[in-house]
């Protein structure tokens, strides 16, 4: 193999000089080794630069790839989850192709609990949790759960226990949280280096 590479080498560079000839072997190696290492292990920490590309009620109604999202018959797809700091308490919206029709379902003291009845979930990401602790807000997390019979839940856990205004406008559910009675304090998260 060496000196098949030595071969290359004279084609390459036109010259039998030993010294030219070793740094090439040198680096043809080294490249090989890099590109046969083992990849690195990778994290479940995803840390994104850059502008939000998500949802944002009365500025971006559409995220991207659900542009020509429409429902399934009767069943309203839920197409965004999400959470904004546009009050002290914070908001939670949910999206759907079609007006929803929801529940509130008795649950925890702090959480509140919708059921969007005829409507699924339109792929796995809208059912990833947010934590939202980074914020100091009084919701702590949402997550959506699809369930049997064409129901989806959405749990909101809430830091403190307060009241909130729900409203739908069109395709979405807006909950806007009140004002949390005690400060929340944010604790900063310092990314984890491997």
């Amino acid at each position: 193999m060496i000196e098949r590479a030595s071969k290359r080498c004279d084609l390459i560079l036109g010259s039998t000089e030993k010294s030219m000839r070793l740094a090439v072997l040198i680096s043809l190696f080294l490249f090989a080794s890099a590109t046969h290492a083992e990849p690195e292990k990778s994290s479940n920490n995803v840390t994104r630069t850059g502008p939000y590309l998500g949802v944002q009620p009365g500025m971006i109604d559409r995220a991207p790839g659900k542009v020509k999202l429409r429902s399934k018959g009767a069943i309203r797809l839920v197409s965004w989850v999400g959470f904004q700091m546009t009050t002290p308490g914070g908001r939670v919206f949910i999206q759907t192709t079609e007006p929803p029709a929801y529940d509130i379902v008795p649950s925890e003291p702090n959480e509140v609990v919708l059921e969007l009845t005829n409507s699924r979930l339109h792929s796995r990401n809208e059912s990833r949790p947010l934590d939202t602790t980074g914020f100091p807000t009084v919701v702590e997390s949402v997550a959506a759960k699809q369930r049997k019979g064409n129901k989806t839940r959405v749990t909101i856990k809430l830091r403190q226990i307060v009241g909130y205004d729900l409203k739908q406008e069109g395709n979405y559910l807006f909950l806007d949280f009140r004002p949390p009675i005690r400060p929340i304090r944010v604790e900063k998260k310092t990314p984890k280096v491997d």
